[in-house]
């Protein structure tokens, strides 16, 4: 199990988190998150925003970039714990403007 903290997480195709830490299995297949609220130890910290889409949706990617701005990160997601079909990829971007 992993953990990663990020200003901004996007997990595709509909979660958009701020200040929350996920925690990935070592598979990539099970993702989990809960507000940030005190460090935890082995969790990895990055600035700017997470991206977490399923292994294969790169073109997600290539488009993501342009649409950063449009992106509204206001803790919107359905279910604390989900289990993905397939292996998620990670992707790191340095900087978010809103």
């Amino acid at each position: 199990m992993k953990r990663y903290y990020s200003h901004y997480t996007f997990i595709y195709p509909d979660i958009y988190l701020r200040n929350h830490i996920v925690e990935v299995s070592d598979d990539m297949k099970q993702i989990s998150f809960f507000p940030f609220d005190r460090e935890i130890e082995r969790t990895e910290f990055y600035s700017g925003l997470l991206v977490f889409v399923p292994d294969g949706k790169d073109e997600i990617i290539t488009k993501l970039p342009e649409n950063l701005k449009e992106l509204s990160f206001e803790n919107k997601y359905l279910s604390v714990n989900k289990c993905f079909e397939g292996v998620y990829k990670m992707f790191h971007y340095l900087q978010v403007e809103g």
